[in-house]
């Protein structure tokens, strides 16, 4: 069990399903990453911006309100102004003298005392404001740390604002201290975080669900495929898989079943045309067989009997010779048989034909006509359409009774021409006009070996037909006539006129 579970780790782990899910997963890490870090950027920024713009602005004000204090030494009043703007946890106030001695303090701790830093150095040497930020929890000196006691929370981080206190005559007198906690900021930010944490696994997880509903969707037909092609690989030509929706995944499933259908029928058509090849084989090497037999055991010999005989095998031998012969035609065409096209007359053609098979048709006492005077040019291949045309009339004398008719005729439909070979034989029966072009297949099988004929005829002409781009059709009525209309595709000289 455990070797099975290990597998199917192994094989998770290098499915496509596992890495699209990986690359899913980083894409929404890595957005939400940097648009988190984007966000608590600006949003710190600005609050950090607007926070201490209006700390420094209460700094301001209150050292031009302590000016006239400081310089006469009014400690109640500029107690009184401190007390009025600091905030018991929040903000302190603390109004320095020039040498940075602590006259006044809202939180009444420093006062007496020397507070230096350096926002308040650079005031002392000239500038009129400044301000900087402290964690509380990281002051070294003792009397700096006790200057943040009585703030919130044990590490708090907090602004400080130093703004020059002006006398008459626009001369330096003090600094003015406001001591404004913003640790308040920092835990907003801590909030915005959490909640970006928040959502990020919330989006990760919807997506990890999506993820996994989309997959199944694309990992599927694939799966199905796979199964499929695994099955034709090891000999089972009849799988098929299912096909779900209008998708690519649906046209993919479609070809699959249409190749598996078509490699089916092929294989079914190759092992029926064995059977039949090997069946039309065998008769003739039987009969020759059963001959050569009888001659060789009769005692004594008859010269009459054995001339017949001889006869027999000598047509069993041309028989055979025919049915090699179409076979090879037909390997040939499998294979991807090479034509020599030329623009030909195919009126021209018909004529020449029918005037070679007119002796046999008279002398089956049947007339044989044709009806071909308009020129008709084809490109296509000579001796290929000699043999089909030669085929089909030979095939309508061959199945008209003595005193029937055989008609030809030519004819152009728009940029096709069209041959038709018409008979008032004994027809074909409705259930076999469908298979007439199946390699070995008969309709009277005594009648057709009587005849001489292979059962490959028809198919090769329907190949040849093929070859030339055109199409051929059969229609019958038993015991009435056949018909068999060719159409091939005019030249191009002649399409284009």
């Amino acid at each position: 069990m455990a070797t099975i579970s290990l597998t199917r780790i192994k094989a998770f782990i290098h499915s496509i399903r596992w890495k699209i899910t990986v690359a899913y997963l980083l894409i929404i890490v890595v957005a939400f990453c940097v648009i988190g870090y984007s966000l608590i950027q600006l949003v710190g920024e600005y609050l950090f911006t607007q926070r201490t713009a209006d700390d420094q602005r209460i700094a301001n004000d209150l050292a031009k309100n302590c000016g006239d204090y400081l310089v006469a030494f009014d400690a109640r009043s500029l107690y009184d102004t401190a007390m009025d703007n600091a905030t018991t946890g929040q903000t302190r106030v603390l109004v320095l003298d020039k040498l940075c001695t602590v006259q006044v303090d809202s939180d009444s701790r420093l006062n007496g005392r020397r507070f230096i830093t350096a926002e308040v150095e650079r005031v002392i040497n000239g500038a009129d404001s400044d301000y900087g930020f402290y964690d509380t929890g990281s002051a070294v000196k003792p009397w700096f740390r006790a200057a943040f006691n009585g703030f919130s929370g044990v590490n708090v981080m907090t602004g400080l604002y130093a703004s020059a206190i002006r006398g008459p005559g626009d001369e330096l007198v003090g600094v003015l201290v406001y001591l404004s906690g913003v640790q308040e900021i920092y835990e907003s930010l801590r909030d915005i975080q959490l909640k970006i944490l928040i959502w990020l696994i919330i989006v990760a997880a919807a997506v990890m669900v999506v993820n996994a509903m989309v997959l199944r969707t694309v990992t599927r037909p694939i799966g199905e495929l796979n199964t499929g092609i695994s099955r034709m690989s090891q000999g089972d030509l009849s799988a098929r898989v299912v096909v779900r929706g209008n998708n690519e995944f649906a046209s993919l499933a479609k070809a699959f079943n249409s190749m598996s259908e078509r490699l089916e029928q092929l294989d079914k058509s190759r092992s029926q045309f064995v059977s039949n090849a090997s069946h039309e084989l065998k008769t003739p090497l039987s009969t020759m067989k059963i001959l050569i037999e009888t001659l060789m055991y009769q005692e004594p010999l008859d010269p009459g009997m054995a001339k017949e005989f001889l006869g027999d095998i000598n047509q069993e031998i041309d028989r055979l010779n025919r049915i090699v012969s179409d076979l090879l035609t037909l390997v040939s065409i499998d294979n991807g048989m090479k034509m020599n096209l030329s623009e030909l007359d195919i009126g021209a053609l018909l004529q020449e034909q029918v005037k070679r098979l007119t002796p046999l048709a008279r002398e089956n006492g049947i007339e044989l006509d044709c009806s071909a005077k308009e020129s008709v040019e084809v490109d296509g291949d000579t001796l290929k359409l000699q043999q089909v045309i030669y085929n089909i009339i030979d095939n309508a004398i061959k199945y008209t009774p003595r005193g029937g008719e055989v008609h030809c005729t030519l004819s152009r439909t728009g940029k096709k021409a069209v041959i038709k070979v018409s008979d008032t034989g004994v027809g074909i029966p409705e259930s076999d006009l469908p298979h007439i072009f199946d390699r070995f297949y008969r309709v009277d099988k005594a009648r057709s070996r009587e005849t001489g004929g292979t059962g490959l005829g028809l198919s090769i002409v329907k190949q040849f037909v093929l070859l030339h781009g055109g199409t051929i059709d059969a229609a019958s009525t038993f015991g009435k006539g056949t018909t068999f209309t060719i159409e091939l595709p005019l030249s191009g000289k002649r399409q284009e006129d």
